[in-house]
C-alpha cells in the first residue's frame, strides 16, 4: 500500500487531524540514524544554467539525515525549485480540504464495507488491530470513503505508526530550504489534478487496488523500510523494483495513469525549463524517475544527456 502513495499523502497526513486518534505510536525497525545516506541525483545537460533532477520520498523517518554535499550544492545553484504540485501552502491545504469531501466520499447509501470482499473486510480488521485502533473505529471511519481515499488513509496511518513523519519528507525540507534561500517555485500539476488521478479511476479499479494493497501491507510490513533504505543509499534499480514492478505486473492500467502518463506529460515541461536557460532543481517522486518509462529514460530517448553526479 505504501509504495503507491502520492505526494498528497504528506499533505493529507498533516491536514486530516482525525487520523491521529487512530494511530498507535511505534518506531521504524531500521536504525535510520546510523544509515549513511547518499540519494541519487542527476544533472540534465543544458546550454544555460544547471538543471538537476532529484527523486523524492514524501514521508520519512525524522532520524534519517539524507542531505548530502551533492544535494546541497545543486540546491544552492538553483534559482527555481520545481515540485509535482503545491500541496504545502495554506492555500493548497484549504483547496484540498474543500476537494477531498467532494471527490472522496461515497454516494448516499454506499459504504466501503459494501464494496469490498469479505476477505478484505477481515484484512481491514487485522490492520486496525495492528494500528491499535479501538474495535470497529477504523472501519467506521473509512466506511463513508471511496476506496481510493480509504486506501490512502490506511497507508498514511501505517506510515505514521512506523514512526515516519510528513514534516521530515523531502518536499517539506526542500521547501524550507528554498524559503530560506529566497528561491522561487514552479509546479507540474495542480492539487485537483493529483486528487483526480485517484478519484477518476473506475470504482472497480479502486476496489481492486484497495484490496491488493491492503493484503500486501499485511503480508510485507517491512516493505516501507526497504523502500526508504533503497532510496537513501541510491539503489535506483532496487527502488524501481519495490515501488513500480508490482504495479506494472498487477495493475497495468493504474501504473499507466499514475506513473507513465504523468511522466510523459512532464517531459515537455522539463524541456521548457532546459530551453529557458534558468538554473533549476526538479524534485519529483522517486517512483517517477527510474525504470523503463521513468523520466530519465524518457529524456534520454529524446536525445538529452542525463548524468548521475553521485554514482
Amino acid at each position: 500500500m505504501t509504495r503507491r502513495i502520492s505526494r498528497l499523502a504528506g499533505a493529507l497526513a498533516a491536514g486530516l487531524a482525525w487520523l491521529g486518534a487512530l494511530t498507535a505510536p511505534a518506531l521504524a525497525e531500521t536504525d535510520f540514524a546510523a544509515l549513511e545516506a547518499d540519494p541519487a541525483i542527476w544533472r540534465i545537460a543544458s546550454d544555460g544554467g544547471d538543471v538537476y533532477l532529484f527523486g523524492t520520498v514524501h514521508i520519512l523517518p525524522p532520524q534519517l539525515d539524507w542531505r548530502t554535499d551533492a544535494i546541497d550544492t545543486a540546491l544552492a545553484s538553483a534559482d527555481r525549485i520545481y515540485f509535482e504540485a503545491d500541496v504545502l501552502s495554506p492555500e493548497s491545504q484549504a483547496e484540498m480540504t474543500a476537494l477531498v469531501p467532494q471527490l472522496g466520499m461515497n454516494a448516499a447509501g454506499v459504504t466501503l464495507s459494501s464494496l469490498i470482499s469479505e476477505q478484505a473486510q477481515a484484512n481491514l480488521a487485522r490492520m486496525a488491530a495492528q494500528l491499535g485502533a479501538p474495535a470497529g473505529a477504523l472501519e467506521s471511519s473509512l466506511d463513508p470513503l471511496q476506496p481510493w481515499l480509504a486506501g490512502l488513509t490506511v497507508a498514511i496511518l501505517q506510515i505514521q505508526a512506523a514512526g515516519y513523519d510528513p514534516t521530515s519528507g523531502v518536499e517539506y525540507r526542500l521547501k524550507a530550504a528554498g524559503d530560506e534561500a529566497g528561491a522561487s517555485y514552479g509546479y507540474f500539476e495542480t492539487v485537483e489534478q493529483q486528487l483526480r488521478f485517484f478519484a477518476d479511476m473506475p470504482i472497480e479499479t479502486q476496489i481492486a487496488d484497495f484490496e491488493i494493497n491492503l493484503a500486501q501491507a499485511l503480508e510485507d510490513p517491512g516493505m516501507l523500510d526497504r523502500m526508504v533504505q533503497a532510496w537513501a543509499v541510491g539503489d535506483t534499480d532496487g527502488l524501481d523494483t519495490i515501488m513500480n514492478e508490482g504495479m506494472r505486473d498487477t495493475s497495468a492500467d493504474l501504473y499507466d495513469v499514475l506513473i507513465v502518463q504523468r511522466n510523459q506529460n512532464w517531459i515537455p515541461l522539463i524541456e521548457d525549463i532546459l530551453d529557458s536557460g534558468e538554473s533549476a532543481f526538479i524534485a519529483v517522486g522517486a517512483g517517477h524517475v527510474t525504470g523503463p518509462q521513468g523520466v530519465i529514460s524518457l529524456l534520454e530517448a529524446r536525445g538529452h544527456t542525463v548524468e548521475r553526479i553521485n554514482p
